[in-house]
């Protein structure tokens, strides 16, 4: 029964979880054209729909989210899409079966799975390639692979990392000049949702829930804390950080600064809610919920949560001059590749901004030269000292509505006025009208232009043999299979170790095995 019971979590009828890509790409490329012959029998668009939503139904799958009937097909019809949708599935379905199975904890792999780890490192690669592969080119003839330009990008976990703790001291900074008080908090989610104890032995109270089940769980709390923070009109802002348990069950650290006379207040609705679900179990009052007031005295606020930045990114962090490790005595910077692991299988956020104005005006800002408007410039310049705290002030405070911040991001869709043809095409590639791309900025009744070229990404051609097609059949096989024999530059520059340079310094060109054997013709 318990075979029976795996195999079904492994399996829905024809589509296997622990086939390889190759089989992965075959099986998508199959319901891909199945979609399309469904689309193109049948005329009705609603009827088609339905119908393809009760294959994908087979699989435990859901519609795509789309804008349009005719998106929501044509995404279907896409193999590509099913294989994302695929691969994602099944990095999940592995992953949770490995922690049902007790594979994932402290004593084994600990925050994921050896297999999903495995599913995800090899998604890494594929994307790398990719990356490599693509070229950017922009108006003014510059070609970037997109690994170059990603480097530049938060993609990069230096950026990432040196961002988010730029960020964090800016909260700690304006949250003094305030006089606000700041507060680091943990949450975390009741014993039902962990497969195992940390003794590595199966937990009785686990009900089968999933990384994403648990994450789904604190969202709905913080929402109900929400809720309650906006009746009672306290505002507060900061950062949250998301992790995992030595089990991949998720819980929250939270930096918060709040005015001073709610501090109390805002930590009571907190633990309200955070217990308000099986409080009373064992261990729930100490294990469940913590508070810890950050004394500007004793050190910096961002010193409190600079170490799980640095440990859910790359693990590089030290602690009294040694290598910081996690609760359970791995080196960060050993177990951080698992945690990013873990993170993009269940599809779970890490970092979350609370209040304070949007990061993508501060990285729109950067861009700028100089700005005429004074608001403006002086959001500019403290973007351009990564000054967090000046650039909060500039925008109205860390409590600002976004109503009332007086910088936004601006998105067009570009046009020929002459002819009024789009120059950026009006719907994306599955028929439903784009958003717009991002341009610059918005602020004091004017546009800012912070990005002023053109991109466009595309795949080298690949330079393939010239052959004459005159030729006849031999001399074209001939020509396709010629080997060039290499330079004498090309050898030289062989490491010493290779059985060519050796040949090459010892003047000695080394027989086949078999000619040596007692001249035995019959071989």
């Amino acid at each position: 029964m318990a075979l029976e019971d795996l195999e079904s979590k492994l399996q829905r009828r024809d589509l296997k979880f622990t086939l390889d890509d190759a089989q992965l790409k075959d099986f998508a490329r199959s319901k891909a054209r199945a979609c399309g012959e469904t689309s193109a029998r049948i005329k009705d668009t609603s009827q088609a729909l339905k119908a393809i939503g009760k294959l994908l139904a087979r699989y435990s799958f859901d519609l795509p989210k789309s804008q349009t009937e005719k998106g929501c097909i044509e995404r279907t019809k896409n193999e590509i899409w099913w294989r994302r949708l695929i691969r994602r599935e099944q990095k999940r379905v592995l992953d949770n079966v490995a922690r049902e199975c007790g594979l994932v904890s402290k004593q084994k792999g600990v925050y994921v799975s050896d297999w999903g780890l495995k599913l995800h490192q090899e998604q890494l690669t594929r994307n790398r390639s990719l990356l490599e592969e693509m070229i950017a080119v922009n108006d003014q003839c510059q070609e970037y692979t997109l690994a170059e330009l990603s480097a530049l990008s938060v993609s990069n976990p230096y950026v990432r990392r040196s961002e988010l703790i730029v960020r964090a001291s800016g909260f700690e900074k304006i949250a003094q000049d305030l006089g606000h008080a700041g507060v680091f908090l943990t949450i975390t989610t009741p014993s039902k949702y962990h497969p195992v104890k940390v003794s590595g032995q199966p937990n009785p109270k686990y009900n089968g829930s999933a990384p994403r089940d648990a994450q789904e769980y604190l969202n709905s709390v913080w929402a109900r804390i929400r809720a309650q923070l906006d009746r009672e009109q306290i505002r507060d802002y900061g950062l949250r950080i998301v992790e995992p348990h030595h089990d991949g069950t998720p819980h929250w650290h939270l930096m918060l600064f709040v005015d001073l006379e709610h501090k109390a207040r805002m930590v009571e609705i907190m633990r309200d809610y955070a217990l308000a679900e099986d409080g009373d179990e064992p261990g729930a009052q100490e294990a469940r919920f913590e508070a810890v007031d950050i004394d500007y005295d004793r050190g910096s606020a961002t010193g409190y949560i600079v170490k799980y930045i640095c440990k859910n990114i790359d693990g590089e962090f030290q602690e009294n001059g040694e290598d910081a490790e996690d609760w359970y005595g791995n080196l960060t910077k050993d177990v951080a590749a698992r945690v990013r692991a873990w993170a993009s299988i269940h599809g779970i956020r890490q970092f979350q901004q609370i209040g304070g104005p949007p990061v993508t005006v501060w990285r729109e800002l950067r861009r700028l030269d100089h700005a005429d408007d004074e608001i403006v410039e002086k959001a500019r310049q403290a973007a351009d000292k990564s000054d967090w705290a000046g650039f909060i002030e500039a925008m109205n405070g860390p409590c600002a509505k976004r109503a009332d911040q007086p910088i936004r991001t601006a998105k067009w869709l570009e046009f020929d006025l002459e002819t009024g043809e789009y120059l950026d095409s009006p719907v994306n590639q599955y028929g439903e009208p784009a958003k717009g791309k991002l341009f610059g900025l918005f602020a004091q009744g004017r546009y800012l232009i912070t990005r002023t070229l053109r991109w466009e990404v595309k795949r080298p051609k690949k330079a393939e043999p010239e052959v004459n097609p005159g030729s006849s059949w031999p001399d074209r096989l001939k020509q396709l299979t010629q080997v060039r024999e290499p330079t004498e530059a090309e050898i030289a520059a062989l490491p010493d170790d290779t059985a060519y340079a050796w040949e090459k310094l010892s003047g000695e060109v080394h027989p086949p095995p078999w000619s040596s054997v007692n001249n035995c013709t019959s071989l």
